[in-house]
């Protein structure tokens, strides 16, 4: 049911575009961005606008050396028709699926050439075509938009074609909005100034999508659109102060933090959704611990205890994660502090330092007991993770995590977090104080980060549960009451984004 509320009339029956190179649920996600953007999108559904995702539909996902095809039978697709157009002077004859899920309305651009594996090809053209492709759309659904919201560098494409493509005139005036998931140098999506002719266009600002003499897609994302957020306000005042590059660019266009939520409903393991007390709260945790640990088992072969802590770490695996602040440190914890690991990841097929990383996680399972890794993407026992394990580990380098969303659907199934002051950390977590028994987590601030910080904290988390455990309860209970839902930041993005917009008294551009 839809939110029908006077406070949010302006927003009412508005319709709203979202891009997207990666969602969740329909197979072609790699990382945070395709959570965050979908539950977005079926939240602000229910404050009642009209909203329509775009999005490629990937063929494949490369792990590694092979290749996983994705059979997309069992969610019923539907045809919708075929469109054509140009990407990199080459014709793309391209199939529009369809579905509707949840009062969204999910389109998806079908073309294996340009879309076959996530992530992987020529992510130039694939941000030509997905730019493009959203238009054509557009038009051949005779959608009339009134904001249309790119989320990160890939989708930047969308509003530029919007802008300086003559046949897409018709969407010149639409209010444009880009969210920044990510503004490190590694998915800026940044290319050569000799593949401006590729856009196929004769006539277009170039400053618009050049910076620092190459072509810089997040730089044309921020550059064009009328609001720009990111997803933490720690990451806005990094982005404004260390800027990655574009410092200038992101003060001048004066971006604007809102944190990132979650669906609690999918990601709280049900046995979490009725629970009234503390002791009812350990009682499920120990339920669903058993059950992790028989998972593991049957994945593995290793059977971990049940009476020592587990910390899990379900995260890809990139330098930008920190693992390897932590995984030196491993073993010592182990020894020390009883300390078990669960370790759950995959590295971009092309990110060396990612296996490397991967490499010393295998070499930790293969040496300790009290170590399980498993070099995967596995949304479901992850989501298992989540709900039985002690603690999560979220060792984030400072300034370069720009939310984070591990942590919260941990912390829904009553697993606080040790992490990193940084990004959505420090608006989510509240660092525990044992005498007052508030707070939700265990924290590192970012001037102390590294090994010795993260052993010192681990030892009091060890120490907490091993020996003060009904203080430990407290900590547990705490963060399994944080409220991180997304429902309530999709009001922030209606109240401080989308009805400034429509009402037309927010305007910045450079």
């Amino acid at each position: 049911m839809k939110e029908k509320t006077s406070k949010y009339k302006e927003f009412q029956n508005k319709v709203i575009i979202f891009v997207t190179p990666e969602l969740k649920t329909f197979k072609a996600r790699a990382g945070g961005l395709g959570p965050a953007v979908e539950e977005l999108a079926y939240s602000l559904a229910k404050l009642g606008a009209k909203i329509f995702v775009i999005s490629p539909l990937y063929h494949a996902i490369q792990k590694d050396t092979y290749r996983v095809e994705i059979d997309y039978e069992e969610m019923e697709l539907k045809d919708v028709g075929q469109i054509e157009f140009i990407v990199a002077h080459e014709r793309a004859l391209t199939k529009i699926k369809k579905i509707e899920k949840k009062d969204v309305t999910f389109y998806f651009l079908d073309n294996q050439k340009f879309a076959d594996a996530i992530y992987m090809g020529d992510l130039f053209k694939l941000a030509i075509f997905l730019g493009r492709g959203t238009l054509e759309i557009l038009k051949n659904e005779k959608i009339k938009p009134d904001i249309i919201h790119m989320h990160d560098a890939l989708s930047s494409l969308a509003g530029f074609f919007a802008k300086y493509d003559p046949k897409f005139a018709k969407f010149r005036d639409v209010k444009l909005v880009y969210t920044i998931h990510n503004a490190g140098m590694a998915y800026q999506q940044i290319f050569g100034k000799e593949r401006l002719n590729e856009l196929d266009l004769e006539k277009f600002d170039e400053s618009k999508i050049i910076w620092n003499g190459n072509i810089n897609l997040t730089y044309c994302g921020t550059i064009i659109a009328d609001r720009v957020n990111t997803v933490s306000k720690d990451y806005e005042i990094t982005l404004k102060t260390l800027g990655e590059g574009m410092k200038e660019v992101f003060v001048k266009k004066n971006i604007i933090g809102i944190i990132n939520g979650i669906d609690v409903e999918y990601w709280q393991d049900p046995i979490y959704r009725n629970i009234k007390n503390k002791d009812e709260l350990l009682e499920a945790k120990k339920k669903k611990k058993r059950e992790l640990i028989e998972e593991i088992r049957k994945r593995v072969g290793k059977k971990l205890d049940i009476n020592k802590m587990i910390i899990i770490m379900p995260r890809r695996i990139a330098d930008q994660k920190g693992f390897d602040r932590v995984i030196p440190i491993m073993p010592k914890c182990m020894k020390e502090c009883k300390i078990q690991f669960i370790a759950l990841g995959i590295s971009h097929p092309n990110d060396q330092l990612g296996h490397q990383i991967a490499n010393q996680f295998k070499d930790l399972h293969n040496k300790y007991k009290e170590m399980a890794f498993i070099y995967d993407f596995d949304e479901e026992l992850a989501k298992k993770m989540y709900a039985g394990g002690d603690a999560i580990l979220y060792p984030s380098l400072p300034n370069k995590e720009p939310c984070g969303t591990g942590y919260m659907m941990a912390m829904v199934n009553g697993t606080p977090c040790i992490g990193t002051a940084t990004g959505g950390l420090i608006e989510v977590i509240e660092n525990f104080d044992w005498v007052s028994k508030e707070g939700n987590g265990i924290l590192i601030w970012k001037e102390e980060y590294g090994s010795e910080a993260f052993m010192r904290k681990i030892r009091i988390a060890s120490k907490l549960y091993y020996e003060y455990k009904e203080i430990w309860k407290e900590l547990v209970w705490n963060a399994f009451k944080t409220n991180v839902d997304i429902n309530e930041i999709a009001k922030i993005y209606v109240k401080k984004v989308y009805i400034p917009l429509i009402k037309g008294n927010y305007k910045i551009s450079l």
